[in-house]
């Protein structure tokens, strides 16, 4: 063995999920890692999802020692959801990466949006588990988990998989079927799945078992394994077909509009997972140079694969801004760059007259932050985790997302008393409502200058203290306070391995 290897079986060895599965070993669990075991490794590592199978007897034991080792049950959408299968997220504290577990009680196939058949092998599969040297971890049989494969393939066939396969065969789900396929045809004797569908399906699904393998699992021969499938007593399903196809129509509809949404529109629609404690609002707070806006938009990535998660801009700067403040921005922006920069005194800075232009920016600014303010609250209500980059203040005006018209409170124009009064009710409502953690970068004013060598370094020296003092009382969770001088990777590494406990 190679001294790269090497390190990096002992890299493993210690990995979140390698001391899940011992822990497992040393309490006698009864588990198997039952699918898609050419990828164990990946999945141990968190490059892909891990499908085990538990012995549903030795449920008590199995959770506590998830829960042990970070993993936490996160409930899946309705739409998403099977009877006997649970998915439990961790974080692996090498690398960051989310892991996740799809924990079965019950083998349930069928088709990409809904699962309706359940084979009822698990007995089988957990008789004839086998350790996995290099893993460490048990595994199907293979001649099993071929026998699954199989069917698996039979039960996912939809009208439009023929077209789809002749023009594209390596695309998708099936592209992995016929990769899984081949990896299994290599260490399988050919007889064997077929010798055990006669013992748990019956000869005549023995023959089509056999048939389909020894065909590369094409349409022709699955076609018929499927109708087989459908009508073998040993095979048992959770809705009738008129009920089943309403029900997966239903979730294949919400599936593709929560996928628009992620990509595109971002709103607050619930459809993938959720913490059992309900929503979390998440603010990333720092002065300039903390790299805030990198920081959130990593957070918002790591979780958006397996979570319901929305990300929302709370500042007035490059992020997303209302339709009303894109003009004022585009003008502020051309204004800026035609004129020189300001060297006032950062206090001079927070303390100068109001402009109409500063109020009307004020104002819109305002508006804006208490819609975001309340799609934040209705998005935590839905179970949704909201990571907000800024955070509204209420502690030192003028500045760092505090209120702009505050000289105005005590202005001799009973207007601009009024005006000031309704940005002040708008801030206030980010007393109500607060995060439930906020993850403070903090840097030395010394590591802001390097970073934007173009800002005044006594803005800059004013902002990273005025953060330190900042007080966020009614934060749930707390504050946590992140030294931000290290490089962006140790960062977000730092801040996932803190933030996913209170979750």
């Amino acid at each position: 063995m190679s001294m790269v290897h090497r390190l990096e079986v002992e890299e493993r060895r210690f990995s979140t999920t390698t001391r899940l599965f011992d822990s497992f070993h040393r309490q006698d669990a009864r588990y198997c890692h039952f699918k898609s075991n050419a990828h164990v490794g990946a999945g141990l590592e968190g490059l892909t999802d891990l499908d085990v199978l538990v012995d549903a007897q030795h449920a008590g034991v199995v959770e506590p020692i998830l829960a042990e080792h970070g993993f936490r049950r996160f409930r899946a959408h309705p739409s998403r959801r099977y009877a006997g299968v649970e998915d439990y997220l961790g974080v692996d504290e090498q690398t960051g990466r989310l892991l996740h577990l799809h924990l079965h009680y019950r083998l349930i196939v069928g088709e990409r949006f809904f699962k309706n058949y359940h084979l009822a092998w698990e007995r089988d599969f957990l008789d004839a588990r086998v350790l996995d040297e290099s893993a460490r971890v048990y595994v199907a049989d293979p001649a099993l988990e071929w026998l699954l494969l199989v069917c698996r393939s039979a039960l996912k066939l939809r009208w439009r998989d023929r077209a789809i396969r002749r023009l594209a065969p390596r695309r998708g789900e099936s592209g992995a079927l016929q990769s899984e396929h081949s990896w299994l045809a290599a260490r399988v004797d050919p007889a064997a799945p077929a010798e055990h569908a006669a013992r748990l399906l019956g000869d005549d699904a023995a023959d089509l078992v056999r048939h389909a393998l020894g065909d590369d699992l094409s349409f022709r021969r699955l076609k018929p394994l499927r109708r087989e499938l459908r009508h073998n007593q040993k095979v048992f399903w959770a809705y009738g077909r008129v009920a089943a196809l309403s029900i997966r129509w239903s979730r294949e509809l919400r599936g593709v509009a929560g996928a628009v949404n992620r990509r595109y529109l971002r709103r607050a629609f619930p459809y993938s997972r959720s913490a059992p404690a309900g929503g979390t609002i998440v603010a990333v707070i720092g002065s300039d140079g903390a790299g805030k806006s990198s920081v959130s938009g990593l957070i918002y990535s790591w979780l958006r694969p397996k979570v319901d998660v929305v990300p929302i801009y709370l500042g007035s700067g490059d992020g997303q801004a209302s339709l009303l403040r894109r003009p004022l921005k585009l003008v502020l922006d051309l204004k800026q760059r035609r004129s020189a920069p300001s060297h006032l005194d950062p206090e001079a800075r927070r303390s100068r007259d109001v402009s109409l232009a500063r109020a009307l920016w004020a104002l819109v600014l305002a508006r804006e932050k208490q819609t975001k303010l309340l799609r934040a609250a209705r998005a935590r209500e839905r179970g949704l985790i909201v990571v907000c980059d800024r955070y509204p203040q209420t502690q030192v005006d003028g500045v760092s997302d505090g209120p702009l018209l505050w000289r105005w409170r005590s202005a001799p124009s009973g207007v601009k008393r009024a005006l000031a009064r309704w940005e002040d009710g708008i801030y206030r409502l980010a007393e109500s409502v607060a995060p439930d953690v906020v993850v403070r970068l903090l840097v030395t004013p010394e590591t802001a200058a390097a970073r934007r060598p173009g800002d005044d370094p006594r803005e800059l020296a004013f902002r990273t203290q005025l953060i330190k003092n900042l007080r966020f009382d009614n934060a749930r969770c707390g504050v946590l306070d992140i030294d931000a001088d290290a490089d962006l990777e140790t960062v977000v590494l730092e801040v996932k391995q803190r933030l996913w406990p209170v979750l």
